[in-house]
Formats: C-alpha cells, sequence, structure tokens
C-alpha cells in the first residue's frame, strides 16, 4: 500500500504534493519569486509550511533557453522599448521545493507576513530577556542539528569537516543553494561544540575557533569549488535562526536577505573586535536587530518594562 503524504514527507520519500491542501499564503515576495504556504496533508491535522521559490537561470544553458523554444506572447510596445511573456521550454522551469513538516508555531510565525520592528537590546535586556527564553528553547529544537553533527543525516552533503571537539565544525552547502551556479554559492559551517548558542556566547577564549572557520572553511570551498575567501561573504547571524553557533558563507556576488544590516555581523568583525575590545566585548555591545511582531521573543520585549 502507497504512503499517504504525510507518512512519505516523514520519511522523505514525497513524490507530489497531490494529497496537500493550501489553507494560508504566509508570504509572497515578487522580486525573489519565492512563496510561502501554510497547509495540510489530507487526513492530518498537523500544518505543514511549503517554500516555493523560482531556481537561478543556468548560466551554462542560455542559448538552449533563449534560442531554442521561449515561446512568446506581446505585453506591449512603445518605440524602442517591448516587453513580452516568455514560456521557457519545461526543462528551464525549475522550482525549488522546501517543506517543512510537522511545523511548528515558530516554523509558521518565522515565514507569515508581518509587521517587522528593529529592536535595541542592551546587555541589561539580554541578561533579562533573552538569555532565559534562549534557555527555554527545548533541545528538541535542535535535534536536527545534532543528527546532522552525529552523522545521521545529511552525510552525503558533508564538504568538509574539523572534528575536533573544541575548534572543529563541519561544513554544509546550504539547502538554499543547488550546488551548480558558483556565484550563487551558500554554505554553512556549524560547530561541534555546544554550549555556544549565539554571537553573545562569545568571549576571547573562541578566537581560535572562530579564525579555524574562517580559514579552514575558505580553504574548503577554495579546494572544492575554486572560489578565493576574497569573493566570500563570512558572517554570523543575530538573532539566529536557531540557537547553536554556525558561520555563513556565502559569495559576494549573491544578493541574500540575509546578509543585510539588522541581521549579519561579519566574522571579520566579530574576531577584529574580540581582539581589539576584549573578550567580553559582544557581551557588553548594544546591538539592534529585526524582529516580526509574532516572533516569541517581541512579545516577551514589547511587554517587558524596558526601552527597546
Amino acid at each position: 500500500m502507497a504512503d499517504t503524504g504525510a507518512e512519505a514527507a516523514k520519511d522523505g520519500k514525497l513524490a507530489s504534493f497531490k494529497d496537500f491542501t493550501v489553507t494560508e499564503v504566509l508570504f509572497e515576495d515578487t522580486m525573489t519569486k519565492f512563496i510561502a504556504l501554510l497547509g495540510r496533508f489530507q487526513g492530518r491535522e498537523d500544518p505543514a509550511v511549503l517554500l516555493l521559490s523560482r531556481k537561478p537561470f543556468d548560466k551554462t544553458d542560455l542559448s538552449g533557453l533563449v534560442g531554442q523554444g521561449l515561446a512568446l506572447q506581446r505585453d506591449f510596445v512603445n518605440d524602442i522599448y517591448s516587453k513580452y511573456v516568455g514560456q521557457p521550454p519545461a526543462e528551464h522551469t525549475t522550482i525549488t521545493v522546501d517543506l517543512i513538516y510537522p511545523a511548528t508555531d515558530k516554523h509558521i510565525q518565522k515565514y507569515r507576513q508581518q509587521l517587522r520592528y528593529m529592536v535595541r537590546e542592551t546587555p541589561e535586556v539580554y541578561e533579562r530577556i533573552v538569555l532565559p527564553y534562549i534557555q527555554s528553547i527545548p533541545p528538541a529544537r535542535l535535534q536536527w542539528v545534532y543528527n546532522v553533527l552525529e552523522k545521521k543525516k545529511e552525510v552525503e552533503r558533508l564538504i568538509f569537516e574539523d572534528p575536533d571537539p573544541q575548534l572543529g565544525f563541519m561544513l554544509h552547502p546550504d539547502m538554499k543553494w543547488d550546488q551548480k551556479q558558483v556565484d550563487q554559492l551558500y554554505c554553512l559551517a556549524i560547530v561541534h561544540r555546544r554550549d555556544v548558542p549565539c554571537l553573545r556566547s562569545l568571549d576571547i577564549s573562541h578566537l581560535p575557533l572562530l579564525e579555524n572557520i574562517r580559514d579552514r572553511g575558505s580553504k574548503a570551498i577554495w579546494d572544492k569549488y575554486g572560489v578565493p575567501q576574497n569573493s566570500l561573504r563570512i558572517f554570523v547571524h543575530y538573532h539566529p535562526s536557531y540557537w547553536h553557533f554556525h558561520v555563513h558563507f556565502i559569495h559576494a556576488a549573491m544578493t541574500a536577505p540575509g546578509a543585510s544590516a539588522g541581521k549579519a555581523i561579519l566574522l571579520d568583525d566579530v574576531i577584529d573586535n574580540l581582539k581589539t575590545f576584549g573578550g567580553d566585548y559582544w557581551r557588553k555591545r548594544t546591538l539592534t536587530y529585526q524582529l516580526g511582531e509574532a516572533d516569541d521573543l517581541w512579545r516577551l520585549l514589547a511587554g517587558a518594562d524596558t526601552d527597546i
């Protein structure tokens, strides 16, 4: 008997979404051709988040796209300017599909369109509100990270590993990247140690770890993909999407929302500020970042007796 859509999704054997019903459009970005959908599989109450996005053009086959079957329908013509709707051959209409199932309220909040606010997090606010929030997060939320670190999942995607328990990390291609177009490169380094949830946790003792990630991660990317370190943007997020320390490597030519101000801090700046201003620099800084109104942490901060 064939698996239901829900069972196939949990087993990683999903072949189609014929048993999937969309209940809400969480978010749509017409510029990046990205849409986030909320829905359910037939016969199931637990929700799923479905992320659809157009893949970048394959630059190695642009002649095949443009010259051999791009069907055109005229939109308008005005002097030297004209616009058409193009229907490319089937092999050029690839869509990237990411599925989160079962999705938690946190996943749904992350992708739902919402008002966003800039937060000024002082050291006092971090100690009084944010740190207890981090410590309250159930360990199950990081199980997928531990599966990677313990090589229970994604082993075939591993680019490089330094197994040292204190200085080591694993480097994988991010799920956003198809590993084909180098100028869209996006890799993620996840540290082995489990006592560093975020930027605020770093002190001078972590410098060898940070420099090891930067230097050996960059070399691994050069060895495999031929991208030099000076063509990489290497950064951390604050706040991160999950509270286990990790570092982002993206191609300098790539435009990524997560690499913008209010989210990304360059790893070189993280390192240099620890060296220049002391080991407690990131714990003493007031940090400004963006939160959505549906985020649990925003509700804690907005409801607290504090100026954010």
